[in-house]
């Protein structure tokens, strides 16, 4: 993706590819037990050394990391990540296409940012790629991340059992879906 920023509707929110000096905002935010237990691959417990090593890779440019991660931001400081990633068709998404992952600080929940930010990406992908659907998805019991989906138009398509490193265990997961016509309508 070749924009390194993306607006969003949000005042003061904004999108912008992850630095490698973000490490040290994002990781207090990033190792808290309610955010990482979402996520499906950080360990647990979460080191600065292991968020020095992820802020490292994405700002690399010449990163072989199928995924473009930007840094959420609120009044040009980062509040949490949203990344895209190409998927092939699996368990978690019925063909190959964009596939969208997040997390947010606590403290910034509630307030419409995570709303805001994906619909966003969204918006940039489907001006970006060809592709007619994105898949995103939760973890059951992520109350919270699927209303965010919702409203911004993904719907349920399935559920699959998925590895949680954090957790270290498979859980039930929510798989979601936006078609192209849905977010035009939405």
């Amino acid at each position: 993706m070749p924009r390194t920023w993306i607006e969003t509707q949000a005042a003061g929110l904004a999108l912008r590819l992850v630095r490698e000096e973000d490490d040290e905002v994002l990781f207090p935010l990033f190792a808290d037990w309610d955010v990482i237990r979402w996520l499906s691959s950080p360990p647990w417990p979460y080191t600065r050394k292991d968020m020095q090593s992820f802020v490292r890779e994405q700002a690399a440019t010449d990163s072989e990391d199928a995924e473009t991660r930007f840094a959420i931001t609120l009044e040009q400081t980062p509040i949490g990540i949203i990344g895209v990633r190409m998927r092939p068709a699996s368990h978690l998404q019925r063909g190959d296409g964009p596939n969208i992952g997040y997390w947010l600080g606590r403290h910034y929940w509630g307030h419409g940012y995570m709303t805001a930010a994906l619909r966003g990406v969204v918006d940039h992908v489907f001006c970006m790629q060809p592709h007619d659907a994105i898949c995103c998805g939760a973890f059951v019991g992520n109350c919270a991340s699927l209303r965010v989906q919702e409203k911004v138009g993904f719907v349920r398509d399935g559920e699959t059992m998925l590895c949680s490193r954090p957790r270290g265990g498979e859980f039930p997961h929510i798989n979601t879906l936006l078609t192209r016509a849905k977010f035009v309508s939405h």
